[in-house]
């Protein structure tokens, strides 16, 4: 039995308002029953199943409502036409933005024109923004709407506008509206782990937190022990890393609110002359202190434990650099060993070993001669990361030309498909 899409469109949106509805999917095929009260649509406990071959006329159907609305014949879209209907309170034209725009988000996100009406909606106090938040989720059960920037960018400027709304509220706790982000967040990256704009706004909320707040670094101590299983099932994700990277820095920030500042630090600057930015507390000093030793040894555990992920050894390249720039601000001195709580493989010695270029070095070493003689990919793989290291970390410590032409030679032989290290050998011998 065909539908029209007035029904269907009609239909839909009786199903969305009288139910609390957590996932939509799309269905091969209609719902068999045609006796069903919700025939063609199938509906499961709080889950909604589409037909796709419906989706053409639902879709057509809402865009002719709203551009009805929307577009004057003349000026193309107006704003002044919903800024009348909001003016005059018109309540049907208003419910009917409100519903042909999300039949329009859920099946095209990238319909710009209806977020921005929405927008005004919030901005006039006709739509909540909290429930806005709840319908995007909803559109996130498409999974090919997690990568959609414009869904994104309207979440975010949500966010900013319920944070707007309550600046002057003592009592508000920006964590609590961060917490219910984290999870949605969580379920993209699962979905998609490489997708960009999901990480993205979880480095934005990053950002927001306030550093004069316990809620703040309580926040962040929990998502550093999100992002720590994280990186231990997805070690070679380097998105991973990298936020985890920027909620280590915020946390930092809590001690020393100059550790922002190596952002777009050079190596150039790091072998110039000492700078002391700060006087801080030694128990600050301490704390900033164990907080990257104990980044560099899980770090070094993480690359015994799985050999030949080239995420892993970039990952510790960024926490030498931390380290090397805090030892340039002066905030890097010898702590009481009864401070360093013992790690949980603490028999394996180089994963202890103080940070610095010598003891860089033993470690990147220690690896290399780590089953040399096994032939193995990773092995290999583990091999020329090392060797990469130790390039890396003789160059930021400025190490002699001899040295570093030596370690290039090295991974020139071991990578001969690398152009990079071949022709840096080239350069350094003097070849064209």
């Amino acid at each position: 039995m065909s539908m029209d899409a007035k029904t269907l469109y009609e239909l839909l949106n009786k199903i969305i308002d009288s139910h609390q509805i957590e996932e939509i999917c799309l269905l091969p095929y209609q719902n068999a029953l045609s006796k069903d009260q919700y025939y063609p649509f199938l509906l499961i406990g709080s889950n909604l199943g589409i037909p796709l071959e419906h989706l053409h006329k639902i879709f057509k159907q809402a865009h002719g409502i709203f551009m009805n609305l929307y577009v004057d014949r003349n000026q193309g879209y107006s704003n002044d036409k919903l800024i009348a209907y909001i003016n005059n309170d018109d309540k049907e034209a208003i419910e009917l933005i409100k519903q042909s725009t999300r039949c329009l988000l859920l099946l095209n996100p990238d319909f710009y024109t209806a977020t921005n009406a929405r927008k005004k909606l919030i901005l006039n106090n006709l739509l909540d923004p909290s429930e806005e938040l709840k319908f995007i989720n909803l559109i996130f059960t498409f999974p090919k709407h997690t990568k959609n920037s414009t869904i994104w960018h309207h979440r975010k400027w949500i966010i900013s506008n319920i944070i707007s709304r309550h600046q002057s509220d003592n009592k508000f706790d920006i964590t609590v509206l961060f917490r219910l982000e984290i999870p949605i967040i969580q379920r993209v990256v699962e979905l998609y782990p490489k997708n960009y704009y999901a990480w993205t706004h979880r480095h934005w909320i990053i950002s927001q937190l306030p550093i004069d707040s316990s809620l703040s670094l309580s926040f962040l101590d929990d998502e550093l022990l999100n992002m720590e299983k994280w990186v231990r099932a997805n070690v070679s994700d380097h998105s991973g890393f990298h936020h985890r990277q920027l909620c280590l820095l915020k946390k930092s920030q809590f001690y020393n609110s100059t550790i922002v500042n190596f952002l777009g630090i050079s190596r150039d600057n790091l072998l110039g002359q000492p700078l002391v930015l700060e006087n801080l507390s030694y128990t600050k000093m301490d704390q900033i202190i164990l907080l990257w030793f104990n980044e560099i040894r899980f770090t070094r555990d993480l690359i015994l434990r799985y050999p030949g992920h080239e995420t892993l050894w970039y990952n510790l390249r960024f926490l030498s650099t931390i380290w090397k720039w805090l030892s340039f601000l002066g905030h890097i001195h010898p702590i009481d060993s009864k401070n360093i709580e013992p790690y949980e493989d603490g028999e394996n010695i180089v994963l202890n070993l103080w940070p610095g270029f010598e003891n860089d070095l033993e470690f990147s070493r220690y690896c290399i001669l780590m089953n040399s003689d096994v032939d193995d990919e990773h092995v290999t793989l583990q091999k020329r990361s090392a060797i990469a290291y130790e390039l890396w970390i003789s160059e930021l410590h400025g190490a002699s030309k001899n040295n570093l032409d030596s370690l290039i030679s090295k991974l020139a032989e071991i990578a001969p498909e690398s152009n990079y290290y071949l022709c840096r050998n080239l350069s350094f011998h003097g070849t064209k």
